[in-house]
C-alpha cells in the first residue's frame, strides 16, 4: 500500500504526514519531530488515516491479517494436540504395511500419493475393499514392486510415505489410503534397497502371493527408512527423507541414528 505523503493523526502526538514506509516500520513527521511505528500494527490502535477510502483498505488490510493469524493460531493448537494425541496412543509393534502392487498401479500411486488396501480374498466379504485395522497414525505404508520375471527376492522398494494426518483405519472403507503431504519418499531407480533383505535371513523365500498388503514390526520399518536415506542420491531429496525417518522415529518412540552415528556407518 502506497502510503508516503498521506496525512494521518495519533491519538497522542496529533497531526502528521507519512515519510517513510518499509517492510514492518512506518516513520511520521509530527511537529514534535519524526516517530516511527510498527507497521501496520500501529493502525490498529493508534493511528487513523485522513483519507477515509485509504483507511477502509487498511481496515481491510488489517482484518485480513487477523484472520491469517487466527487460522495460524488455530493450526498450532491442531498440531500440538495431534502430537500429543500420538504420544498417548498405544503403539503396536507391528502396525507398518508393506504393499506389492498386486492390485495397485505404480505411477497412479506416485500421482495420486494414495494406496488401495486390496481386496479380501475370502469369506462373505470377498472382492470388497480391505479395511486396514492395523493401520494408525504411526504407520507408515512401504511401496515395493517385483515386475513380472523378476526373481521374488529381488522385490525392490520404490517409495514409503506416511499416513494423513487425519487417517482413521475404521473410516476407510473403500480401502483408499490417502498420504501425509509432506512425509513421502520416491526411489529412482538407481537407488537400490530389496525388500527381502530385511526378512529372509537366509531362509527360502516364498512368493508374495495376491494379498495387496502385509503387515510389519515398526524396527523393521526404522531400518528400512534409515537405509533409504543413504540410498538417495540427491541432497535435498536425501533431507526430506531425513525428515521423514526423524518424525517416524518420534511418533513410534523410537531412538534414532543421528547423523554423527550415519556418518561413521558410511565409513
Amino acid at each position: 500500500m502506497h502510503l508516503e505523503g498521506m496525512e494521518v493523526s495519533h491519538m497522542k502526538f496529533g497531526e502528521g504526514r507519512v515519510m517513510e514506509l518499509q517492510e514492518k516500520y512506518i516513520t511520521i513527521l509530527f511537529p514534535q519531530g519524526e516517530k516511527k511505528f510498527l507497521y501496520p500494527n500501529s493502525f490498529k490502535k493508534f493511528l487513523t488515516l485522513k483519507d477515509k477510502n485509504v483507511q477502509t483498505q487498511m481496515d481491510n488490510m488489517l482484518k485480513t491479517i487477523m484472520q491469517e493469524e487466527e487460522i495460524k493460531r488455530a493450526e498450532e493448537i491442531s498440531e500440538q494436540e495431534r502430537m500429543e494425541e500420538i504420544q498417548n496412543m498405544k503403539i503396536r509393534p507391528d502396525s507398518q504395511a508393506a504393499f506389492g502392487f498386486v492390485e495397485n498401479d505404480r505411477e497412479q500411486v506416485f500421482s495420486s500419493w494414495a494406496v488401495y488396501a486390496g481386496s479380501y480374498q475370502s469369506g462373505g466379504s470377498k472382492g470388497k475393499p480391505k479395511i486396514p485395522v492395523r493401520l494408525k497414525l504411526n504407520s507408515a505404508c512401504l511401496l515395493t514392486e517385483c515386475p513380472k520375471g523378476v526373481a521374488e527376492k529381488r522385490r525392490r522398494i520404490i517409495g514409503a510415505f506416511m499416513l494423513q494426518d487425519n487417517f482413521e483405519s475404521s473410516a476407510c472403507r473403500d480401502g483408499m489410503i490417502q498420504s501425509h503431504e509432506k512425509y513421502r519418499i520416491r526411489l529412482e531407480d538407481k537407488e537400490t534397497l530389496f525388500y527381502w533383505d530385511y526378512f529372509s535371513d537366509g531362509m527360502e523365500i516364498s512368493k508374495w502371493g495376491n494379498v495387496e498388503l502385509k503387515y510389519f514390526s515398526n524396527l523393521i520399518m526404522e531400518k528400512i527408512l534409515h537405509d533409504m536415506q543413504q540410498a538417495i542420491l540427491d541432497e535435498e531429496r536425501r533431507k526430506e527423507a531425513e525428515e521423514f525417518y526423524q518424525y517416524f522415529c518420534l511418533i513410534n518412540r523410537l531412538k534414532p541414528v543421528s547423523s554423527s552415528e550415519m556418518s561413521q556407518l558410511k565409513e
